[in-house]
């Protein structure tokens, strides 16, 4: 492909913050760039459309957050492992689910599990606000 291909291709102008750049989704707002569908899938609360708590990726003709279902987004967010809601990593699971696997394969004892001593480790680990940064972290490092 083409530089000039994939600028017509898959560069867009972001409806969120206006930049020109990748689309990483088309929503009911317009194309998304990456920056800005990651944070919006961080954003959670009350949809104001059904009145349910959940994940509010996209937004209304005013700007107001709300949940897929009511913006009209077919695709789901819901991690394939354990049902939340938000940011889906390589596998359609999520940022925690995707750490614990990455921390599993890691700290195996050789038993297929972790050692009993490192599962206080593992559980702060992934209480982390943003498990992604660090599962992402821990990848490159166990490269070198």
């Amino acid at each position: 492909m083409t530089p000039e291909e994939y600028e017509r291709w898959h560069v867009r102008t972001c409806a969120r913050c206006g930049r020109r750049a990748a689309k990483s989704a088309e929503w009911s707002d317009g194309p998304i760039c990456r920056t800005c569908y990651e944070r919006a899938m961080r954003v959670r609360g009350c949809c104001p459309g059904c009145r349910t708590e959940r994940l509010l990726p996209a937004q209304n003709d005013a700007g107001t957050p709300v949940c897929r279902d009511c913006a009209g987004i077919v695709r789901d967010f819901f991690c394939d492992r354990c049902g939340f809601e938000g940011l889906l990593l390589g596998d359609r699971l999520c940022e925690c689910c995707t750490l614990a696997d990455t921390l599993g394969r890691l700290l195996d004892d050789g038993t297929g599990g972790v050692a009993p001593s490192l599962k206080p480790l593992v559980t702060a680990l992934l209480e982390m606000d943003r498990p992604k940064t660090l599962s992402y972290v821990v990848r490159r490092s166990s490269r070198l």
